[in-house]
């Protein structure tokens, strides 16, 4: 609600309104109603046979009320305070202003009683101005209640802070209306960028979690790796225990070709292939074994940081934990001032 541009029933409801002007016109004897920028709100209030029946039906009549009415009620606005009046037929009516943050929604208009005694010739004379049967308007005069001056200044008086009282207690019920809403749509915002924080605090557990168990299978992969390669020492061993074999066998070879001269010449060629594939085998058995070297080295240092690593994910995975208890609390204490 703007309460820049609020209505009179905004702030004092119809029903409460209707009460406030009905008791007050059967204490006072006097007419009421309350109206707005827009005309009457409630209904008319004890109002006099001589107003409603007779000057109001004439056309006349309802014009000159009518353009009373709206000069009481400029006057009362502008003073801000009641402003009592005669109007057009002879009565003395009032405009009680209702302001609320110093702006004017609505007033409270009433009175139809004498001040005094009447002087019945000007009537008449009134009787004739609106085309009304004079003796049927001096009848409705004498039923009109004569009430002094004073009194009706006092009435006037105490109608308008009666209502201005209510309506004031009206609008800080509106502001404190209107105050919860905003706290509340503070409170919502605030709310769901708690439960965004949390869900988004959920996902990077869950990614923290689903790392580690990466990392573990990583690490598991790792050692059969180291096993693989340990396992692996043993062949190469073979390798090299063959190659010297051969070694031998190829020096044995050469020795016995020459020994069988010109006999043994092809065997000679043999054996020098021999001893020759027995250092291949040798230089490449020592270039595998250096390289199962460099990947034991490698796994080790993989295994290392494997380690930092899972230590580093924990570390961080207490925290994310910590830091959503803690936005469970306060979405907990946010919860509670609503």
């Amino acid at each position: 609600m703007d309460l820049n541009n609020i209505t009179l029933l905004d702030v004092i409801d119809r029903r409460t309104l209707q009460n406030l002007q009905d008791a007050f016109a059967a204490a006072t004897g006097m007419a009421a109603i309350a109206t707005d920028e827009n005309g009457p709100v409630t209904e008319g209030s004890n109002f006099t046979d001589f107003c409603m029946k007779l000057t109001r039906k004439s056309h006349v009549g309802a014009e000159r009320c009518n353009q009373c009415d709206l000069k009481g009620g400029e006057e009362a606005s502008r003073t801000g305070k009641p402003s009592v009046y005669y109007c057009t037929s002879g009565l003395m009516d009032f405009a009680a202003p209702v302001v609320v943050n110093g702006k004017h929604i609505g007033s409270l208009i009433g009175g139809q009683v004498l001040p005094e005694e009447p002087d019945e010739d000007k009537f008449r004379k009134i009787a004739d101005e609106l085309g009304i049967d004079q003796d049927d308007y001096i009848a409705a005069l004498r039923k009109v209640k004569v009430v002094p001056k004073r009194q009706i200044e006092a009435a006037a008086n105490l109608l308008w802070q009666m209502a201005n009282a209510l309506s004031e207690v009206g609008y800080q019920r509106l502001v404190a209306l209107e105050s919860q809403k905003s706290k509340d749509a503070v409170i919502d915002e605030v709310n769901d960028k708690f439960t965004e924080i949390t869900g988004s605090m959920n996902n990077v557990m869950s990614n923290i979690l689903s790392l580690e168990n990466n990392f573990s299978t990583i690490k598991d992969s790792a050692a059969a790796s180291s096993k693989a390669v340990e396992s692996t020492d043993g062949i190469v061993k073979a390798i090299e225990n063959a190659s010297t074999q051969l070694t031998l066998i190829g020096f044995n070879a050469s020795i016995e070709a020459k020994r069988a001269g010109a006999a043994g010449a092809g065997f000679n060629v043999i054996a020098q292939e021999v001893r020759t594939l027995a250092d291949k085998n040798t230089k490449q058995a020592n270039e595998v074994e250096n390289t199962l070297n460099e990947i034991k080295k490698a796994i080790v240092g993989i295994n290392a940081q494997l380690k930092t690593c899972n230590t580093e994910i924990q570390q961080n995975a207490d925290v994310i934990e910590k830091l959503k208890s803690l936005v469970d609390e306060a979405n907990a204490q946010i919860k509670k001032l609503k």
